[in-house]
């Protein structure tokens, strides 16, 4: 019998205290990475920090563009880079989830035979 790498894992718990919208973002994607198995205990303190980076980069996108917080502009263009850089260690982009193969089906399961 082989083993499959999606095999049901206990979701793992932030290592840290995450804000709401940190805590959502790891909701959302937590329990789909631990079955990839791209989540893994080791990973939590990595994607801990993708969270809170989603975070803090929802709250600088929400305020308007002014010349008055043209340094939150700027805090926004390095956070997003940030985000990129992190989502794509964890397969969250579309050609990084696409190449991880990550949105296929998964293979029917075998038989002792392997067939």
């Amino acid at each position: 019998m082989t083993t499959s790498r999606r095999r049901a894992e206990p979701l793992p718990a932030p290592p840290l205290p995450l804000d709401p919208a940190a805590l959502a973002f790891w909701t959302r994607h937590a329990g789909r990475l631990t079955a990839a198995g791209l989540l893994t205990a080791a990973d939590t303190d990595s994607f801990a920090a993708l969270c809170v980076t989603w975070s803090k980069l929802s709250a600088v996108a929400a305020a308007e563009p002014s010349e008055e917080n043209y340094r939150l502009m700027i805090q926004f263009v390095n956070l997003l880079k940030q985000y990129q850089a992190l989502a794509k260690q964890f397969g969250l982009l579309p050609r990084d989830r696409k190449a991880a193969k990550l949105d296929a089906e998964p293979p029917p399961p075998r038989d002792e035979f392997g067939l």
